[in-house]
């Protein structure tokens, strides 16, 4: 049914909650994986005389995704995964994974979502609901249990473990 599953990942507690519906389906349909960690762009919000040593935090921000995605390939622990460094700072994040979708032909999205709300989705918005209008492709969108999120604000560590299908 799906050839080919494209799953993101940023590192965190919650996007970690993708993985294991992927490896899932993956290994269900015998599908190839595309695990997609996209740099954040660097933002600089400075008042006054400030020094920001970009080339040193943009290969910070890079070895930390190669860390991400090294943890991340280990928990899918599934052979036929490719891994894709996104490294665009001329995109967002929901542009950044509509591009990985077109050039990897990927006919199915999985990706986690913070479900936010009210006031909270009106100032932080939705990657998810922004890539959801502009994909014809289904996408497998994991929210966070109501006992897992209190852990999922800044953790980096994986709670994989407790998703279920």
């Amino acid at each position: 049914m799906f050839n080919h599953i494209l799953v993101t990942t940023d590192g965190s507690a919650l996007s970690h909650l993708a993985l294991p519906f992927a490896a899932d389906l993956a290994r269900k349909y015998d599908s190839a994986v595309t695990l997609l960690y996209i740099v954040p762009p660097q933002v600089i919000v400075a008042e006054g005389i400030y020094a920001f040593d970009y080339p040193a935090e943009h290969q910070r921000l890079v070895q930390e995704g190669a860390h991400f995605l090294e943890h991340a390939l280990k928990a899918l622990n599934y052979e036929k995964t490719q891994v894709v460094r996104f490294e665009r700072e001329d995109l967002k994040t929901e542009q950044a994974i509509v591009h990985e979708l077109e050039r990897t032909g990927a006919d199915l999205l999985v990706m986690s979502t913070h479900g936010r709300s009210g006031l909270a989705h009106l100032f932080l918005g939705s990657v998810a609901e922004s890539v959801l209008r502009q994909v014809k492709i289904p996408v497998l969108l994991i929210q966070a249990p109501a006992a897992v999120a209190p852990q999922l604000s800044t953790d980096h560590q994986p709670v994989y473990q407790d998703a279920t299908l």
